[in-house]
Protein backbone atom coordinates (compact mmCIF):
# COMPACT_ATOMS: atom_id res chain seq x y z
CA UNK A 1 0.00 0.00 0.00
CA UNK A 2 2.68 2.48 1.00
CA UNK A 3 4.78 1.87 -2.11
CA UNK A 4 1.72 2.02 -4.36
CA UNK A 5 0.57 5.30 -2.87
CA UNK A 6 4.08 6.69 -3.14
CA UNK A 7 3.87 6.03 -6.89
CA UNK A 8 0.46 7.66 -7.13
CA UNK A 9 1.21 10.68 -4.97
CA UNK A 10 4.79 11.48 -5.91
CA UNK A 11 6.57 9.51 -8.61
CA UNK A 12 3.69 9.50 -11.08
CA UNK A 13 3.53 13.29 -10.99
CA UNK A 14 7.27 13.57 -11.58
CA UNK A 15 7.24 11.35 -14.65
CA UNK A 16 4.23 13.15 -16.14
CA UNK A 17 5.69 16.59 -15.36
CA UNK A 18 2.36 17.78 -13.96
CA UNK A 19 1.86 21.43 -13.06
CA UNK A 20 -0.07 21.51 -9.80
CA UNK A 21 -2.61 24.07 -8.71
CA UNK A 22 -1.12 26.78 -6.53
CA UNK A 23 -2.90 25.71 -3.35
CA UNK A 24 -2.09 22.04 -3.96
CA UNK A 25 1.63 22.77 -4.34
CA UNK A 26 1.69 23.74 -0.67
CA UNK A 27 0.66 20.26 0.39
CA UNK A 28 3.62 18.00 1.15
CA UNK A 29 3.39 14.24 0.60
CA UNK A 30 2.66 13.73 4.30
CA UNK A 31 -0.06 16.38 4.30
CA UNK A 32 -1.70 14.84 1.27
CA UNK A 33 -1.74 11.51 3.07
CA UNK A 34 -3.11 13.12 6.24
CA UNK A 35 -5.85 14.86 4.25
CA UNK A 36 -6.85 11.65 2.47
CA UNK A 37 -6.78 9.78 5.78
CA UNK A 38 -9.21 12.24 7.34
CA UNK A 39 -11.55 12.01 4.35
CA UNK A 40 -11.39 8.21 4.33
CA UNK A 41 -11.89 7.87 8.08
CA UNK A 42 -14.91 10.15 8.32
CA UNK A 43 -16.66 8.68 5.28
CA UNK A 44 -15.91 5.04 6.13
CA UNK A 45 -17.11 5.53 9.71
CA UNK A 46 -20.45 6.71 8.36
CA UNK A 47 -20.61 3.78 5.96
CA UNK A 48 -20.31 6.10 2.96
CA UNK A 49 -18.46 4.61 0.02
CA UNK A 50 -19.95 7.28 -2.24
CA UNK A 51 -20.17 10.86 -1.02
CA UNK A 52 -21.30 14.22 -2.36
CA UNK A 53 -18.74 16.70 -3.67
CA UNK A 54 -19.94 19.23 -1.09
CA UNK A 55 -19.20 16.79 1.74
CA UNK A 56 -15.63 16.07 0.64
CA UNK A 57 -14.96 19.78 -0.01
CA UNK A 58 -16.06 20.58 3.54
CA UNK A 59 -13.56 18.05 4.85
CA UNK A 60 -10.83 19.58 2.70
CA UNK A 61 -11.69 23.03 4.08
CA UNK A 62 -11.48 21.70 7.65
CA UNK A 63 -7.96 20.54 6.86
CA UNK A 64 -6.45 23.34 4.73
CA UNK A 65 -7.79 26.22 6.84
CA UNK A 66 -5.28 25.28 9.56
CA UNK A 67 -2.28 25.32 7.22
CA UNK A 68 0.20 28.25 7.35
CA UNK A 69 -0.90 31.09 5.07
CA UNK A 70 -4.40 29.67 4.59
CA UNK A 71 -7.10 32.09 3.55
CA UNK A 72 -9.75 33.04 6.07
CA UNK A 73 -12.49 34.03 3.64
CA UNK A 74 -15.06 31.22 3.37
CA UNK A 75 -15.63 31.71 -0.33
CA UNK A 76 -11.90 31.64 -1.05
CA UNK A 77 -11.53 28.48 1.04
CA UNK A 78 -14.34 26.85 -0.91
CA UNK A 79 -12.63 27.69 -4.20
CA UNK A 80 -9.35 26.29 -2.87
CA UNK A 81 -11.04 23.10 -1.62
CA UNK A 82 -12.54 22.50 -5.06
CA UNK A 83 -9.10 23.02 -6.63
CA UNK A 84 -7.56 20.49 -4.22
CA UNK A 85 -10.28 17.94 -4.94
CA UNK A 86 -9.88 18.30 -8.71
CA UNK A 87 -6.10 18.05 -8.37
CA UNK A 88 -6.35 14.81 -6.37
CA UNK A 89 -8.69 13.42 -9.00
CA UNK A 90 -6.69 14.53 -12.02
CA UNK A 91 -3.17 13.96 -10.76
CA UNK A 92 -3.44 10.80 -8.66
CA UNK A 93 -6.73 9.10 -9.44
CA UNK A 94 -7.34 8.34 -5.75
CA UNK A 95 -10.69 10.16 -5.70
CA UNK A 96 -13.00 9.72 -8.66
CA UNK A 97 -16.21 11.47 -9.70
CA UNK A 98 -18.54 8.49 -10.24
CA UNK A 99 -21.56 10.61 -11.19
CA UNK A 100 -22.19 14.35 -11.30
CA UNK A 101 -21.08 15.73 -7.91
CA UNK A 102 -20.75 12.19 -6.45
CA UNK A 103 -17.27 10.98 -5.48
CA UNK A 104 -15.64 7.87 -4.07
CA UNK A 105 -12.16 6.50 -3.61
CA UNK A 106 -11.02 4.86 -6.83
CA UNK A 107 -10.90 1.55 -4.97
CA UNK A 108 -12.27 0.45 -1.61
CA UNK A 109 -8.82 -0.71 -0.53
CA UNK A 110 -7.55 2.89 -0.62
CA UNK A 111 -10.37 4.02 1.63
CA UNK A 112 -9.66 1.12 4.00
CA UNK A 113 -5.92 1.82 4.03
CA UNK A 114 -6.31 5.52 4.76
CA UNK A 115 -8.95 4.79 7.43
CA UNK A 116 -6.55 2.45 9.22
CA UNK A 117 -3.79 5.02 8.84
CA UNK A 118 -5.93 7.69 10.52
CA UNK A 119 -6.88 5.34 13.38
CA UNK A 120 -3.28 4.33 14.06
CA UNK A 121 -1.70 7.79 13.72
CA UNK A 122 0.10 8.66 16.98
CA UNK A 123 -1.97 11.07 19.04
CA UNK A 124 -3.28 11.70 22.54
CA UNK A 125 -6.53 10.08 21.41
CA UNK A 126 -4.87 6.81 20.32
CA UNK A 127 -6.34 4.64 23.10
CA UNK A 128 -9.82 6.06 22.55
CA UNK A 129 -9.47 5.45 18.80
CA UNK A 130 -8.44 1.82 19.31
CA UNK A 131 -11.30 1.20 21.74
CA UNK A 132 -13.73 2.76 19.28
CA UNK A 133 -12.36 0.54 16.51
CA UNK A 134 -12.69 -2.55 18.70
CA UNK A 135 -16.37 -1.79 19.24
CA UNK A 136 -16.82 -2.57 15.51
CA UNK A 137 -15.31 -6.06 15.74
CA UNK A 138 -18.63 -7.67 14.76
CA UNK A 139 -18.97 -5.50 11.64
CA UNK A 140 -17.89 -7.44 8.55
CA UNK A 141 -16.89 -4.31 6.65
CA UNK A 142 -14.25 -3.54 9.31
CA UNK A 143 -12.33 -6.80 8.78
CA UNK A 144 -9.62 -5.26 6.55
CA UNK A 145 -9.40 -2.22 8.82
CA UNK A 146 -8.44 -4.48 11.73
CA UNK A 147 -5.91 -6.44 9.67
CA UNK A 148 -4.32 -3.23 8.35
CA UNK A 149 -4.34 -1.49 11.74
CA UNK A 150 -2.51 -4.24 13.65
CA UNK A 151 0.19 -4.15 10.97
CA UNK A 152 0.53 -0.35 11.07
CA UNK A 153 0.78 -0.05 14.84
CA UNK A 154 4.32 -0.07 16.29
CA UNK A 155 2.89 -2.48 18.90
CA UNK A 156 -0.54 -4.09 18.50
CA UNK A 157 -1.04 -5.18 22.13
CA UNK A 158 -3.67 -2.60 23.03
CA UNK A 159 -5.82 -3.20 19.96
CA UNK A 160 -5.68 -7.00 20.22
CA UNK A 161 -6.59 -6.95 23.92
CA UNK A 162 -9.48 -4.55 23.23
CA UNK A 163 -10.70 -6.89 20.47
CA UNK A 164 -10.48 -9.88 22.81
CA UNK A 165 -12.52 -8.09 25.47
CA UNK A 166 -15.22 -7.09 22.97
CA UNK A 167 -15.41 -10.64 21.58
CA UNK A 168 -15.84 -12.19 25.03
CA UNK A 169 -18.65 -9.71 25.73
CA UNK A 170 -20.64 -11.18 22.81
CA UNK A 171 -21.46 -14.33 24.80
CA UNK A 172 -20.90 -13.23 28.38
CA UNK A 173 -24.58 -13.05 29.32
CA UNK A 174 -25.80 -16.31 27.75
CA UNK A 175 -25.76 -19.25 30.17
CA UNK A 176 -26.30 -21.89 27.47
CA UNK A 177 -23.42 -20.63 25.35
CA UNK A 178 -21.22 -20.40 28.44
CA UNK A 179 -22.14 -24.04 29.13
CA UNK A 180 -21.03 -24.95 25.60
CA UNK A 181 -17.66 -23.29 26.25
CA UNK A 182 -17.38 -25.19 29.54
CA UNK A 183 -17.97 -28.46 27.65
CA UNK A 184 -15.29 -27.51 25.12
CA UNK A 185 -12.83 -26.92 27.94
CA UNK A 186 -13.74 -30.21 29.64
CA UNK A 187 -13.32 -32.14 26.40
CA UNK A 188 -9.94 -30.51 25.77
CA UNK A 189 -8.72 -31.42 29.25
CA UNK A 190 -9.94 -35.03 28.86
CA UNK A 191 -7.66 -35.90 25.94
CA UNK A 192 -3.91 -35.83 25.47
CA UNK A 193 -2.94 -34.40 22.10
CA UNK A 194 0.14 -32.64 20.81
CA UNK A 195 -1.57 -29.35 19.92
CA UNK A 196 -2.07 -26.21 21.96
CA UNK A 197 -5.22 -26.22 24.14
CA UNK A 198 -6.61 -23.27 22.17
CA UNK A 199 -6.26 -25.22 18.92
CA UNK A 200 -7.97 -28.26 20.44
CA UNK A 201 -10.83 -26.11 21.75
CA UNK A 202 -11.15 -24.60 18.29
CA UNK A 203 -11.30 -28.10 16.76
CA UNK A 204 -14.27 -29.09 18.91
CA UNK A 205 -15.88 -25.68 18.56
CA UNK A 206 -15.77 -26.17 14.78
CA UNK A 207 -17.46 -29.55 15.19
CA UNK A 208 -20.06 -28.14 17.58
CA UNK A 209 -21.05 -25.41 15.15
CA UNK A 210 -21.22 -27.81 12.23
CA UNK A 211 -23.05 -30.60 14.03
CA UNK A 212 -25.18 -29.06 16.75
CA UNK A 213 -25.92 -25.76 14.98
CA UNK A 214 -25.69 -26.84 11.33
CA UNK A 215 -23.45 -23.81 10.77
CA UNK A 216 -21.32 -24.50 7.71
CA UNK A 217 -19.83 -27.97 7.16
CA UNK A 218 -17.65 -26.65 4.33
CA UNK A 219 -15.61 -24.39 6.60
CA UNK A 220 -13.04 -27.19 6.92
CA UNK A 221 -12.08 -26.42 10.54
CA UNK A 222 -10.86 -22.93 9.63
CA UNK A 223 -10.39 -21.68 13.19
CA UNK A 224 -8.61 -24.89 14.20
CA UNK A 225 -6.16 -24.72 11.30
CA UNK A 226 -5.49 -21.03 12.01
CA UNK A 227 -4.39 -22.01 15.52
CA UNK A 228 -2.54 -25.17 14.45
CA UNK A 229 -0.55 -24.11 11.36
CA UNK A 230 1.72 -27.12 11.78
CA UNK A 231 -1.04 -29.33 10.38
CA UNK A 232 -0.44 -30.10 6.71
CA UNK A 233 -3.42 -28.44 5.04
CA UNK A 234 -2.82 -30.31 1.79
CA UNK A 235 -3.92 -33.51 3.49
CA UNK A 236 -7.43 -32.15 3.95
CA UNK A 237 -8.07 -32.30 0.22
CA UNK A 238 -8.60 -36.06 0.27
CA UNK A 239 -9.93 -36.23 3.85
CA UNK A 240 -6.72 -37.95 4.93
CA UNK A 241 -6.15 -35.76 7.96
CA UNK A 242 -2.98 -36.12 9.97
CA UNK A 243 -4.19 -34.64 13.23
CA UNK A 244 -3.95 -36.90 16.24
CA UNK A 245 -5.58 -40.28 16.95
CA UNK A 246 -8.15 -38.80 19.35
CA UNK A 247 -8.99 -35.90 17.04
CA UNK A 248 -9.12 -38.14 13.97
CA UNK A 249 -11.49 -40.54 15.73
CA UNK A 250 -13.86 -37.74 16.73
CA UNK A 251 -13.65 -36.15 13.28
CA UNK A 252 -14.66 -39.33 11.40
CA UNK A 253 -17.39 -40.08 13.93
CA UNK A 254 -18.61 -36.52 13.53
CA UNK A 255 -18.72 -36.81 9.75
CA UNK A 256 -20.82 -39.99 9.92
CA UNK A 257 -23.20 -38.36 12.40
CA UNK A 258 -23.42 -35.16 10.37
CA UNK A 259 -24.45 -37.17 7.27
CA UNK A 260 -27.04 -39.09 9.27
CA UNK A 261 -28.57 -35.87 10.58
CA UNK A 262 -28.63 -34.48 7.02
CA UNK A 263 -30.58 -37.52 5.82
CA UNK A 264 -32.97 -37.21 8.74
CA UNK A 265 -33.84 -33.72 7.53
CA UNK A 266 -33.83 -34.29 3.76
CA UNK A 267 -33.91 -37.84 2.47
CA UNK A 268 -33.74 -36.69 -1.16
CA UNK A 269 -30.07 -35.75 -0.74
CA UNK A 270 -27.71 -37.42 -3.20
CA UNK A 271 -26.90 -40.90 -1.94
CA UNK A 272 -24.21 -41.94 -4.41
CA UNK A 273 -21.40 -40.98 -2.03
CA UNK A 274 -22.70 -42.83 1.03
CA UNK A 275 -19.59 -44.99 1.08
CA UNK A 276 -17.59 -41.85 1.92
CA UNK A 277 -20.11 -40.57 4.45
CA UNK A 278 -21.22 -43.65 6.34
CA UNK A 279 -19.19 -46.75 5.59
CA UNK A 280 -15.86 -44.96 5.07
CA UNK A 281 -16.18 -42.71 8.11
CA UNK A 282 -17.44 -45.45 10.41
CA UNK A 283 -14.64 -47.71 9.18
CA UNK A 284 -12.07 -44.99 9.89
CA UNK A 285 -13.50 -44.28 13.33
CA UNK A 286 -13.50 -47.95 14.38
CA UNK A 287 -10.01 -48.56 12.95
CA UNK A 288 -8.65 -45.66 14.99
CA UNK A 289 -10.24 -47.03 18.15
CA UNK A 290 -8.22 -50.10 19.05
CA UNK A 291 -5.72 -48.90 21.63
CA UNK A 292 -7.22 -50.58 24.72
CA UNK A 293 -10.11 -52.70 25.91
CA UNK A 294 -12.31 -49.74 26.83
CA UNK A 295 -12.02 -48.35 23.36
CA UNK A 296 -12.75 -51.76 21.76
CA UNK A 297 -16.29 -51.47 23.13
CA UNK A 298 -16.77 -48.40 20.96
CA UNK A 299 -15.24 -50.22 18.01
CA UNK A 300 -17.69 -53.13 18.42
CA UNK A 301 -20.66 -50.78 18.64
CA UNK A 302 -19.64 -48.94 15.50
CA UNK A 303 -19.12 -52.19 13.63
CA UNK A 304 -22.55 -53.43 14.67
CA UNK A 305 -24.16 -50.16 13.63
CA UNK A 306 -22.41 -50.22 10.29
CA UNK A 307 -23.62 -53.75 9.57
CA UNK A 308 -27.23 -52.63 9.99
CA UNK A 309 -26.98 -50.33 6.97
CA UNK A 310 -28.26 -51.78 3.68
CA UNK A 311 -26.17 -51.66 0.53
CA UNK A 312 -25.72 -47.96 -0.22
CA UNK A 313 -25.46 -48.72 -3.95
CA UNK A 314 -29.10 -49.81 -3.99
CA UNK A 315 -30.40 -46.28 -3.60
CA UNK A 316 -34.16 -46.95 -3.59
CA UNK A 317 -33.78 -49.84 -1.13
CA UNK A 318 -31.65 -47.63 1.08
CA UNK A 319 -34.24 -44.84 1.02
CA UNK A 320 -37.02 -47.21 2.03
CA UNK A 321 -34.88 -48.62 4.85
CA UNK A 322 -33.92 -45.13 6.07
CA UNK A 323 -37.56 -43.97 6.10
CA UNK A 324 -38.39 -46.77 8.55
CA UNK A 325 -35.20 -47.11 10.61
CA UNK A 326 -33.03 -44.06 9.91
CA UNK A 327 -34.11 -41.99 12.92
CA UNK A 328 -33.57 -44.86 15.36
CA UNK A 329 -30.20 -45.62 13.74
CA UNK A 330 -29.15 -41.96 14.09
CA UNK A 331 -30.30 -41.86 17.74
CA UNK A 332 -28.09 -44.84 18.52
CA UNK A 333 -25.12 -43.16 16.82
CA UNK A 334 -25.83 -40.01 18.87
CA UNK A 335 -25.80 -42.00 22.12
CA UNK A 336 -22.53 -43.67 21.14
CA UNK A 337 -20.96 -40.30 20.34
CA UNK A 338 -22.09 -38.87 23.69
CA UNK A 339 -21.22 -41.89 25.83
CA UNK A 340 -17.81 -42.69 24.40
CA UNK A 341 -16.54 -39.43 22.89
CA UNK A 342 -18.77 -36.63 24.28
CA UNK A 343 -18.90 -34.89 20.91
CA UNK A 344 -22.65 -34.45 20.56
CA UNK A 345 -24.99 -32.32 22.67
CA UNK A 346 -28.53 -31.42 21.76
CA UNK A 347 -28.24 -27.79 22.82
CA UNK A 348 -31.52 -26.64 21.27
CA UNK A 349 -30.23 -23.11 20.86
CA UNK A 350 -32.67 -20.47 19.64
CA UNK A 351 -32.15 -18.81 16.27
CA UNK A 352 -30.84 -15.72 18.12
CA UNK A 353 -28.33 -17.82 20.04
CA UNK A 354 -27.17 -19.48 16.84
CA UNK A 355 -26.54 -16.08 15.28
CA UNK A 356 -24.65 -15.02 18.41
CA UNK A 357 -22.46 -18.12 18.19
CA UNK A 358 -21.75 -17.51 14.51
CA UNK A 359 -20.75 -13.95 15.35
CA UNK A 360 -18.54 -15.22 18.19
CA UNK A 361 -16.86 -17.68 15.85
CA UNK A 362 -16.22 -15.17 13.05
CA UNK A 363 -14.79 -12.55 15.41
CA UNK A 364 -12.49 -15.07 17.08
CA UNK A 365 -11.28 -16.11 13.63
CA UNK A 366 -10.57 -12.44 12.86
CA UNK A 367 -8.63 -12.10 16.13
CA UNK A 368 -6.51 -15.16 15.30
CA UNK A 369 -5.92 -13.86 11.75
CA UNK A 370 -4.69 -10.59 13.26
CA UNK A 371 -2.38 -12.51 15.60
CA UNK A 372 -1.05 -14.52 12.67
CA UNK A 373 -0.47 -11.41 10.53
CA UNK A 374 2.78 -9.46 10.31
CA UNK A 375 2.09 -7.46 13.46
CA UNK A 376 4.32 -6.79 16.44
CA UNK A 377 2.87 -8.12 19.69
CA UNK A 378 4.60 -9.03 22.93
CA UNK A 379 4.89 -12.68 23.95
CA UNK A 380 2.84 -12.02 27.09
CA UNK A 381 -0.07 -10.61 25.10
CA UNK A 382 0.03 -13.38 22.50
CA UNK A 383 0.17 -16.03 25.22
CA UNK A 384 -2.72 -14.50 27.17
CA UNK A 385 -4.96 -14.32 24.10
CA UNK A 386 -4.21 -17.91 23.11
CA UNK A 387 -4.62 -19.20 26.67
CA UNK A 388 -8.05 -17.59 27.08
CA UNK A 389 -9.41 -18.09 23.56
CA UNK A 390 -12.82 -19.84 23.50
CA UNK A 391 -12.88 -20.17 27.28
CA UNK A 392 -15.96 -19.57 29.45
CA UNK A 393 -15.91 -16.34 31.46
CA UNK A 394 -15.57 -18.30 34.70
CA UNK A 395 -12.16 -19.49 33.45
CA UNK A 396 -11.07 -16.19 31.90
CA UNK A 397 -11.68 -14.39 35.20
CA UNK A 398 -9.22 -16.77 36.85
CA UNK A 399 -6.49 -15.73 34.41
CA UNK A 400 -5.97 -11.96 34.60
CA UNK A 401 -3.61 -10.47 32.05
CA UNK A 402 -0.10 -9.82 33.33
CA UNK A 403 2.03 -7.64 31.01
Amino acid sequence: YKEGLDVLLKKWDATRNIERDKIYRKLSLKRKEDLLAQIAFSTFKEGDYFFKQRVVEEKIIDYIQNLPGAKEDEEALLIDSEAVLKSIEAQHGLLVERAKYIYSFSHLTFQEYFTAKQITSPSAQMQIQLQALSANVTEKRYREIFLLSVGMLPQANELLLCMKKEIDQIVIGDKNIQQLLIKLQQKTLSINVRYKPAATRAFYFDLALDLDLDFDPDRNLNLYFALAPEVDLALTLDLALDLDRALDLDLYLFRALHRALELDRVLDLKLNDLDNNFVHNLDRASSLDRADSAKSILQAKLEKLKQQLPDYRQIEDFKRWWEHYGKDWTDILKRIAVEHRKIYHDWQFTSEQKETLKQYYVTNKLLVDCLNSDCYVTKATRQYIEDTLLLPMSEIEKRPFTP
